[in-house]
């Protein structure tokens, strides 16, 4: 979560035992109270079946702020990639 956008900064901790997790399946659900983002893993063994292992819940203002935040993420990632693939 980034508070910069609204001109805030905080401190952000994180633990020595941060987990990362792959996860390859999403949902969303998005209501007039909350947008609900769930994520899990394609069953490698059993066709067509999905195991959900997080669900997170966020406020529609959150949630608009979460796309905005990717949307730039993401382009500025593809402008690097496309500079990277200019100079090769």
């Amino acid at each position: 979560m980034s508070q910069q956008d609204q001109g805030q900064q905080v401190q952000m901790q994180f633990p020595a035992d941060l987990e990362y997790v792959y996860r390859d399946f999403f949902t969303v659900y998005a209501g007039p109270d909350d947008v609900i983002l769930e994520f899990g893993n394609v069953n490698r063994s059993v066709a067509n079946q999905v195991k959900i292992a997080n669900r997170i819940v966020l406020t529609p203002a959150n949630a608009l702020r979460l796309r905005e935040i990717l949307d730039r993420t993401i382009a500025e990632m593809q402008r690097r990639l496309s500079a990277n693939a200019g100079q090769a």
